[in-house]
């Protein structure tokens, strides 16, 4: 007896919680394989990837990944295609950007109704803002077209502005083209031993999902933005935070919002993995209690501060912390008083200032002001 798919999902996305890169890995079935894929794509991902789908001949490869590299996703999704391999996100799993360019590749397409597939155009960094680039996207085409999918589908692909990202729904699906076969999601009164294909002539059994499943419903936090994956057209204009969560709930694409009230801005969101303080904003989520993890600590009203992806201070910082994370970067500068702001790097360096401004966009960059 082999264990079932949504066993070994569980007992993955545990492990993968704290790693870097994307953890990728294999287990063996009776008539095939699964290779798992979470977290961020990044340099090498693909050549890992390539080694363990050399051992197998049949195998269904399941994502659970933010994106990362353009090309990393595609080699993986070259891979993919040259071995024959179906492709699978599961219920609550996120599979976007890059990540979305090697899902498309599988055989065999599957999604929970649960799941999320996204795509967006790709971009390049120059002067710390994220510009499309014309010659990224031109090398999609170009393998989209080696997979023989549509022109439909390579529009699709690439027409959503970085900053945002297009959500996949089986009406999108049919109406570029693109066969999508849907799964049972676990609310689902599916049958037990459901059958799912993993090769020639060969599959795997399903067994029923357990109601062991988490509850949803939907967390409400103050002095709070869930940064990134908005959905297009974002913000909405509204009057309240009430008006916001009806907006996301009348979206079947939206499942978290935040709602900034000066500006009575409203972002839908697609998803949402991170909270961070910021003053002055109100955020909800719908989904499971562990869904979001709090970057730092919350500090609720007892400070004015704000922070920020995707931005840093530009200055001379006034002390220099090596080999830091976020968190500690935040509350280090929150709790120092003549911090009045921080930048955060993605290699670990912590800056703090005793200014707020100027900034500049920077995608490797997260930054933290006062905002008394």
């Amino acid at each position: 007896m082999f264990r079932s798919l949504l066993s070994v999902l569980l007992a993955l996305a545990v492990w993968i919680q704290t790693a870097d890169a994307a953890d990728i890995r294999m287990e063996r079935l009776e008539n095939g394989a699964l290779i798992s894929v979470f977290g961020e794509l990044v340099a090498g991902d693909d050549d890992r990837f390539k080694n363990l789908a050399i051992a197998t001949d049949g195998a269904v490869v399941m994502f659970n990944s933010p994106g990362g590299l353009a090309h990393v996703g595609m080699e993986i999704g070259r891979t993919i295609a040259i071995k024959g391999f179906f492709t699978a996100v599961f219920d609550d799993d996120v599979c976007a950007s890059s990540c979305g360019l090697a899902w498309i590749a599988g055989r065999k397409r599957f999604i929970s109704s649960r799941a999320k597939v996204g795509f967006h155009a790709v971009f390049k960094d120059q002067d710390g803002s994220q510009n499309v680039s014309s010659a990224g996207n031109a090398l999609v085409g170009s393998y989209l077209q080696q997979l023989n999918l549509s022109p439909n589908v390579v529009v699709y692909a690439t027409a959503t502005d970085p900053s945002s990202m297009q959500w996949l729904t089986a009406e999108d699906a049919e109406r570029i083209g693109l066969e999508v076969a849907l799964l049972p999601n676990s609310e689902a009164a599916a049958p037990a031993n459901a059958p799912v294909p993993f090769g020639e002539g060969a599959q795997a059994t399903l067994p029923a999902p357990k109601s062991a499943t988490p509850s949803r419903s939907w967390y409400y936090f103050d002095y709070t933005d869930l940064p990134g994956y908005d959905l297009p057209g974002m913000p909405l204009r509204l009057a309240t935070p009430a008006e916001c969560q009806s907006a996301c709930q009348a979206n079947d694409r939206c499942s978290a919002f935040t709602f900034n009230m000066a500006h009575r801005a409203c972002f839908l969101k697609g998803m949402a993995t991170e909270a961070l303080q910021f003053s002055g904003a109100v955020s909800g989520y719908y989904g499971a209690a562990n869904d979001i993890s709090r970057i730092g600590h919350d500090f609720g009203p007892s400070v004015r501060f704000r922070t920020s992806k995707n931005v840093e201070i530009v200055g001379k910082p006034f002390a220099t912390i090596k080999d830091s994370n976020l968190a500690a970067c935040q509350d280090q500068c929150v709790l120092t008083a003549a911090c009045q702001g921080f930048s955060f790097y993605r290699n670990g360096m912590c800056l703090m200032f005793n200014v707020r401004k100027p900034t500049k966009a920077n995608p490797r960059a997260v930054a933290g002001v006062r905002a008394d």
